[in-house]
C-alpha cells in the first residue's frame, strides 16, 4: 500500500501543480459577449469533472448502508452547486446570491423525491432524498469555498491550503505508524492515534510557516501572514482536516466499507483524498486575510 501511495501521491501532486500554474496564468476571462469568467476556471472545471466520480462513491456507501440514492440527481446537484458558486458574480446583491443557492437546494430536494418515488416504491424516499441533497451540498460546497477563496487570492494560495492539509495527513501517517500507541477514536478509525494527530498538526504548522515565508518572497502582491498566525492556521487546518477525514470514516464504517473506492491505488477513492479539505475550506475562507 505504501509503495502505491508513493507513486499515486506524486503523480496527483504533479497534475495539481500543473493545473494551479495554468489557472494562475489565466486569471479572469472576459468573452466578446461580455460574460466574465471569474478566476479559478480550471479549478472549477476540475471540480465538475471530479463531482460525478465522488457521486458514484457516495452512492456505493448509500447502497451498502441500505439507503436509496439517486445518482443522476446527486451528480446534477453537485454540478449545480459548483457552477452556481463559480458563476455568480461578486457584484451581485447578497439576497440574490442566497436566492440562487436556495433555488438549487429546493430544486435538488424536489427532484430527488420525484426520482425516488418512481415505480410506486415510497419506502426510503425521505432518507434517500436527504442523503442525496446533504452529501451533494457537503462535497460540492467544499469545492465552492475554495473557488471563493480563489477570487480573492492567487491560485497558489489554494495549493498552499491543500499542501498544509495533506502534509498533516503525511505527518500523521508516518508518526502514527512509527510511534502511535494510543488510539484516537478506534470505533471510527482504528488506525488513527493521538501521537499521529500530534505529528500531523506539527507538520501542518511547520508547512504553513514555510509557505508564509515563501509567499513574502514570491507573492508580494498577496496579503502577508505573520509566522505566528501561520503556525496557528497550520495547527487549525491540520486538526480540521483530520476531523473531515473522521467524518468520512463514519460514513464508511456505517456502510461497512474500508475505502470509498479503489480508483486511486494506495489512496482509495476521490472522497478519501478530498474529505480532509471540505471543512478546512469553510474555515479558511473566513480566516485568511483578504
Amino acid at each position: 500500500m505504501l509503495k502505491h501511495r508513493l507513486i499515486t501521491g506524486p503523480l496527483l501532486s504533479l497534475a495539481l501543480l500543473t493545473l494551479i500554474y495554468f489557472d494562475n496564468r489565466i486569471g479572469s476571462i472576459t468573452c466578446d459577449c461580455g460574460v466574465i469568467f471569474q478566476p479559478g476556471l480550471l479549478i472549477a472545471l476540475l471540480a465538475m469533472l471530479v463531482a460525478p466520480l465522488a457521486a458514484f462513491e457516495l452512492n456505493a456507501m448509500a447502497k451498502s448502508a441500505g439507503i436509496r440514492c439517486s445518482i443522476p440527481i446527486l451528480i446534477l446537484s453537485m454540478e449545480a452547486w459548483i457552477a452556481t458558486v463559480y458563476l455568480v458574480p461578486s457584484s451581485i446583491a447578497t439576497a440574490s446570491a442566497i436566492a440562487f443557492m436556495a433555488t438549487v437546494l429546493v430544486g435538488s430536494f424536489a427532484l430527488s423525491v420525484i426520482c425516488l418515488s418512481k415505480g410506486k416504491e415510497l419506502r426510503g424516499v425521505i432518507s434517500g432524498s436527504t442523503f442525496t441533497v446533504a452529501t451533494a451540498a457537503y462535497v460540492a460546497m467544499g469545492f465552492g469555498l475554495l473557488l471563493l477563496i480563489r477570487r480573492d487570492h492567487s491560485a497558489w494560495w489554494i495549493l498552499g491550503i491543500i499542501a498544509i492539509v495533506k502534509m498533516c495527513d503525511t505527518g500523521a501517517f508516518f508518526v502514527g505508524c512509527n510511534f502511535g500507541k494510543h488510539k484516537l477514536i478506534p470505533w471510527v478509525s482504528p488506525a488513527k492515534t493521538w501521537e499521529g494527530l500530534f505529528g500531523g498538526v506539527v507538520t501542518a504548522s511547520l508547512t504553513a510557516m514555510g509557505l508564509a515565508t515563501l509567499s513574502k518572497t514570491y507573492l508580494q502582491s498577496e496579503p502577508q501572514i505573520m509566522l505566528g498566525y501561520a503556525a496557528f492556521l497550520g495547527i487549525l487546518f491540520g486538526a480540521l482536516g483530520q476531523l473531515g477525514d473522521l467524518i468520512m470514516s463514519v460514513f464508511k464504517r456505517d456502510s461497512g466499507i474500508k475505502d470509498a473506492s479503489s480508483v486511486l491505488p494506495g489512496l482509495g477513492g476521490f472522497l478519501d483524498v478530498l474529505d480532509s479539505l471540505l471543512i478546512v475550506s469553510a474555515v479558511a475562507y473566513w480566516l485568511l486575510p483578504k
